[in-house]
């Protein structure tokens, strides 16, 4: 039994590239891999680590962290809030890493990760021994750094950029929206992930109100000087302004 080393962990992670490129050899490298491999994060990156080694070295032992029991897609969140698609569509379970790929799935956080023992520590107070680590916990928000705006007000306020929960809140509140009312959306300062998120946002929003209950809302998007979404702002008949903050 070769037990799994830097260098084939990085070949195995390569392998499904390079037998597109030059065929089965390195398919049949990737197979004789064995040791264990813990996957932290649950989101695209981590999930799809997770089955691809599994498929390609099925030696491999993969446990995958994730600290939710379900994983809310935010490509086509937007989609749900414009009335396209429901919650289901952007939900998804572990059940086929599970059952299809033999990945074992823990549901807990991970509080420390010890690379000279090669240990991670769980909150459930449990250590896992890995091999090799992979770390894709994806991304989470700052509370404290826009003032006035913390965890509770996102329930009454909500900023939608992480799809579940907030999805929701925010579809609730256009189900609920009187004719007429006033729809704001204060995109933050370049750099920041997703920049077409407010303006697809702002489309999705204009498409429920005006196709799906007729209502007319009047929207602002606060945008910089340097976007030109003249058209997008024409057809969709939602203003633009650069002085609305949140």
């Amino acid at each position: 039994m070769s037990k799994i080393t830097r260098r084939n962990f990085i070949q195995t992670i390569g392998a499904f590239s390079a037998t597109s490129a030059i065929g089965w050899p390195s398919h049949s490298y990737a197979a004789k891999a064995k040791g264990h491999v813990v996957v932290v994060g649950g989101g695209f990156g981590g999930a799809s680590c997770a089955k691809y080694l599994r498929k390609l070295a099925p030696g491999i032992e993969v446990t995958l962290v994730e600290r939710d029991a379900r994983y809310f897609t935010c490509p086509f969140s937007n989609a749900v809030l414009g009335g396209l698609y429901n919650i289901d569509f952007i939900t998804h379970g572990f059940d086929a890493l599970r059952q299809t790929h033999g990945v074992k799935v823990i549901q807990d956080s991970v509080t420390e990760i010890d690379p000279t023992t090669k240990k991670v520590k769980l909150a459930g107070v449990r250590n896992l021994k890995y091999d090799r680590l992979v770390v894709s916990p994806g991304i989470d928000f700052l509370w404290d750094k826009v003032e006035g705006y913390d965890e509770e007000t996102s329930k009454v306020i909500p900023h939608a950029w992480k799809a579940g929960s907030q999805t929701l809140i925010l579809r609730k509140q256009l189900e609920q929206m009187r004719d007429g009312g006033v729809v704001i959306i204060a995109p933050p300062e370049n750099p920041f992930r997703c920049p077409p998120g407010p303006y697809e946002r702002a489309s999705m929003i204009a498409h429920y109100l005006t196709r799906k209950i007729h209502k007319y809302a009047q929207s602002r998007l606060s945008i910089d000087s340097t976007r030109n979404i003249s058209s997008v702002a024409r057809n969709h008949r939602y203003e633009t302004s650069s002085d609305i903050s949140l």
